[in-house]
């Protein structure tokens, strides 16, 4: 069987270089637009679980769902942090608990699938790239976009919600 890590931590956040806005069109397009395997994540090195994001539409960004690693346009990357509600409601996915990656100083947040309130705190749990026995160390790697896409329709929560 193949080895499916990566690299874990082998940059750190102080050598990434300025992300533009054109880096991200670049990324996007290369990923959605192209159909081109994504790219490793610049800090842990993992692919499937990084890519060029919009959360608004003023908003472009890149994120890691496997460490953490968050970067917006024209800012130093910063690092979020990992969080699961423990609801009935809170969706597994490839064998875990689904990932609500917060940023730092962020307190509490609205579950998105029970609407209670989630003090941070008490929903923290560890990376995926921290945890050697995190079932999503098994989701292969270096795959061509189109086996992310089928990878990630198999869950629930994730159809349609391509976590490159």
């Amino acid at each position: 069987m193949a080895d499916v890590r990566g690299t874990a931590g082998s940059q750190g956040h102080g050598s990434h270089q300025p992300y533009t806005l054109t880096d991200w069109e670049e990324e996007a397009f290369a990923t959605f637009g192209e159909g081109q395997a994504p790219g490793p994540c610049p800090e842990c090195g993992r692919t499937g679980f990084y890519g060029p994001r919009v959360a608004d539409p003023e908003r472009r960004y890149r994120q890691c769902r496997f460490c953490g690693f968050t970067q917006d346009v024209g800012q130093p990357p910063t690092q979020y942090r990992p969080t699961a509600h423990s609801c009935g409601e809170w969706p597994q996915c490839a064998r875990a608990s689904y990932i609500w990656w917060v940023p730092p100083g962020l307190g509490s947040y609205r579950c998105p699938f029970c609407g209670e309130d989630v003090k941070v705190s008490e929903a923290l749990v560890a990376r995926p790239v921290d945890d050697p026995d995190h079932p999503w160390w098994r989701v292969p790697q270096r795959r061509k976009r189109f086996y992310y896409l089928r990878f990630w329709e198999n869950w629930e929560y994730t159809k349609g919600r391509v976590h490159l």
